[in-house]
């Protein structure tokens, strides 16, 4: 006997958000362990009926943005045994008082943790946290925890040491420069603005250098409904334009047209060998020299480990989850915090200046070497070794008190 497990976020199939990735790598593994697994797409993303895709069986979304109007009534049509929610836990307005093994990941990125999140977990039957300093700041609150990281697909993004210069073409970006990247969703917490004034004092301070910031992210700040609701105020998205011009960085920072890229549904992880017209992510990160990301706060931080695992050091805050998934990185320290969502958490300020030292300290380091440093860390967190170390182990617990057997010779196992 296996268990029935039900998934709960964004889409799984043709989404892009890092929400998405995991779902898909949570879902399929999962089911490829031997469990029945269900997925709910949030955000009305499957209209179609129930449908299955890589033995995972979809269920139709509902008609509100997260999914809880139709999360109960899938429970009990597939008999789930626990309902993963992979998103933010003070999004839910009643699935938690439902009478249902709830597993919420508890995905924090802020201190100290807000009661918007601590109060959807007293009835939760087990809580994940992606980051020893979520769970950390669960177990401050008396909330106990399994700690299970995001993990990032090793065998696809690696170094493209020998067509460096050949993905910097395709993104029409000299060999001999210095590339910075922010990949990140355009969102208030992420403080792209305050990231753009650090790339102009790194350069204000490195006049001689060449150098590009390769921006990927939807410049203009659209919000989707969903993303507007409360407690999303932080998830409200800005118009960067008009800042890169005011900075003065118009011929510095290139961008990408996203309604382009929508147009593909969205840009692949990796398509193969193509240097010529083969865009996808891989090869978005192989033209990086490094991976600038000091956001207000960061749950996990998912663009670390896809960077790390392509040879391309990270820059994050020295805040919330950021540090552990950059690994062998640099972290800047926050000046100051700002409040700017409904539930009233606090989002650090990296500090400008500390920004652009990092920025110099990768400009004149033996990139190589920290390349090969950010690899050995990304691959300690390979979805193969997440679902052996930390999956596994959480399910057969899951299994012996979800369908205990006590025997006298074996003691204490499951029957499932």
């Amino acid at each position: 006997m296996t268990l029935r497990l039900m998934v709960l976020s964004d889409r799984m199939l043709g989404g892009t958000s890092a929400y998405s990735k995991v779902t898909y790598e949570t879902c399929t593994r999962l089911a490829k362990l031997g469990h029945q697994v269900a997925h709910i797409p949030m955000g009305m993303a499957n209209r179609m009926g129930k449908q299955v895709y890589e033995n995972v069986l979809v269920y139709p979304s509902g008609t509100t943005p997260w999914g809880e109007d139709v999360a109960p009534q899938h429970y009990l049509d597939f008999k789930a045994d626990m309902l993963i929610t992979i998103k933010e836990p003070w999004v839910f307005k009643h699935l938690h008082k439902e009478g249902i093994n709830f597993v919420p990941m508890a995905i924090i990125d802020h201190s100290p943790v807000s009661p918007s999140i601590t109060a959807r977990l007293d009835t939760a039957f087990k809580v994940i946290a992606i980051s020893r300093f979520g769970q950390g700041q669960l177990r401050g609150s008396n909330i106990k925890s399994y700690y299970i990281p995001h993990g990032v697909r090793t065998e696809i993004y690696k170094p493209l040491t020998e067509h460096k210069a050949d993905c910097r073409k395709l993104w029409f970006l000299d060999p001999d420069e210095f590339v910075v990247g922010i990949v990140a969703m355009n969102r208030a917490r992420k403080m792209i603005p305050r990231m753009l004034r650090g790339y102009k004092q790194f350069c204000d301070w490195n006049p001689d250098v060449k150098t590009h910031l390769m921006l990927w992210t939807d410049i203009r700040g659209v919000t989707s409904l969903e993303e507007a609701l409360p407690p999303g105020v932080a998830d409200v998205g800005v118009n960067l334009l008009p800042e890169i011009m005011n900075l003065g960085l118009g011929e510095a920072v290139r961008w990408t047209k996203m309604e382009e890229v929508k147009k593909m549904g969205g840009l692949p992880e990796w398509i193969g060998n193509d240097y010529k017209a083969g865009w996808d992510m891989v090869k978005l990160y192989n033209t990086l020299d490094c991976l600038l990301l000091c956001s207000g706060g960061e749950g996990a931080g998912l663009p670390f480990l896809e960077a790390g695992a392509c040879g391309v050091i990270g820059i994050t805050t020295d805040y919330a989850g950021g540090p552990e998934y950059v690994g062998s990185g640099l972290t800047v320290r926050a000046d100051d915090y700002v409040v700017l969502n409904t539930p009233g958490t606090r989002y650090a300020l990296a500090s400008i200046d500390k920004m652009a030292e990092a920025l110099t300290k990768v400009l004149n380091a033996d990139r190589s070497k920290l390349g090969r440093k950010a690899r050995r860390f990304a691959e300690r967190f390979s979805w193969d070794r997440i679902v052996e170390a930390y999956w596994k182990p959480f399910l057969q617990e899951c299994k012996e008190e979800l369908y205990p057997k006590l025997s006298k010779e074996g003691g204490l196992s499951s029957w499932a």
